[in-house]
């Protein structure tokens, strides 16, 4: 808005999740229509062609596989159209991958120009998917808000490793778990503080319920701010099996925390062994255990990963991301439709 730019955020698949992105846009216009489940599609695919067909924008930005499908399938009306991919491999993760594969290379070619979210999103676009490569970069997103300090460790606080995921299966926390448990029988005060909520929650309950690591596990739920869960933490970790990037781990390394991830996507590109993080590989959660017992049980090289940490994802905001995207925005004005 700062710009001169009126915005109008559609998002054609609304939810009970919504209400909060609905706060965000603020004070942006923003509009919404459910869709319960296939039948409705010819509804919601009729009200955005309308409202596209009534603003009447330069640009349509589109995030989500199942909006860029929609908008792919929508006749356009001399606006150019981009696509910022988030995704990548992950896809192969989700319900369908081949169906979900397939409608994704049709609907992307659709679009005049593709931001990959990492340089291994982009390479799976410009590979597997067969996505022409000139119309597609790579632009990472960013992190926002402020870091608390950390909370200096005490004798009396137990050694604390966080994890910042919403609770679905392509998360990896069964891996995780298995690790922690592992991780508690070197460390038996240890414990691990889950934040995020989601569809995989009964299966998590149930995995800690069977470990019997009721006492050392803490499902925070959903969290509008998370820095008060990274401060008073020792050490991140993700297992996802895949991630495009990975926003929770820059905020992890924003709030000085080392990082020990899974080595897939664009992870290897935020987190350098022994230096910002380590990584392990993809369900190995006996080496995901070794790798936190060692950070555990070194302070002084979490304190040297929480300096480096900070220094890189210094240089990783969103209002980077945001002067890159209104670079491309002026790009495609500029071009020939």
């Amino acid at each position: 808005m700062s710009r001169g730019w009126e915005q109008v955020v559609l998002n054609p698949f609304s939810n009970a999740a919504s209400i909060a992105l609905a706060e965000r846009c603020a004070p942006v216009r923003y509009e919404a229509k459910a869709c319960s489940g296939v039948g409705g599609l010819p509804r919601v695919r009729t009200w955005l062609a309308g409202r596209l067909a009534d603003f009447e924008p330069d640009i349509v930005h589109v995030m989500l596989f199942q909006a860029t499908v929609l908008t792919a399938s929508i006749r356009r009306r001399g606006e150019r159209r981009l696509l910022t991919h988030t995704y990548g491999e992950g896809l192969a993760q989700l319900p369908h991958p081949r169906t979900r594969q397939r409608l994704d290379r049709w609907a992307g070619r659709r679009f005049d120009h593709v931001a990959a979210a990492s340089d291994a999103v982009e390479a799976f676009l410009t590979g597997t998917q067969g996505y022409p490569p000139p119309p597609t970069v790579r632009i990472r997103p960013g992190w926002t808000g402020a870091p608390r300090e950390r909370a200096a460790q005490t004798p009396r606080r137990a050694p604390t490793i966080v994890c910042v995921a919403a609770l679905r299966r392509e998360k990896g926390h069964d891996t995780l778990l298995a690790a922690f448990t592992e991780v508690r029988r070197t460390i038996p005060q240890a414990r691990l503080v889950l934040v995020g909520d989601g569809p995989y929650r009964p299966q998590v309950e149930a995995a800690v319920r069977a470990a019997h690591l009721g006492g050392s596990v803490r499902l925070a739920g959903r969290a509008t701010d998370v820095w008060d869960h990274l401060a008073d933490a020792d050490v991140f970790a993700l297992a996802s099996p895949s991630e495009a990037l990975g926003i929770a781990i820059l905020e992890a390394m924003a709030a000085g925390l080392p990082v020990v991830a899974s080595d897939v996507g664009g992870i290897p590109e935020l987190v350098t062994p022994g230096v910002t993080g380590e990584l392990f590989a993809v369900g190995d959660h006996r080496e995901l255990a070794r790798k936190l017992i060692g950070l555990l049980e070194s302070p002084q090289r979490r304190r040297a990963m929480s300096v480096a940490a900070r220094t890189v994802a210094g240089g990783m905001r969103m209002e980077q991301s945001v002067d890159e995207y209104f670079d491309l925005y002026d790009h495609l004005l500029r071009s020939d439709r």
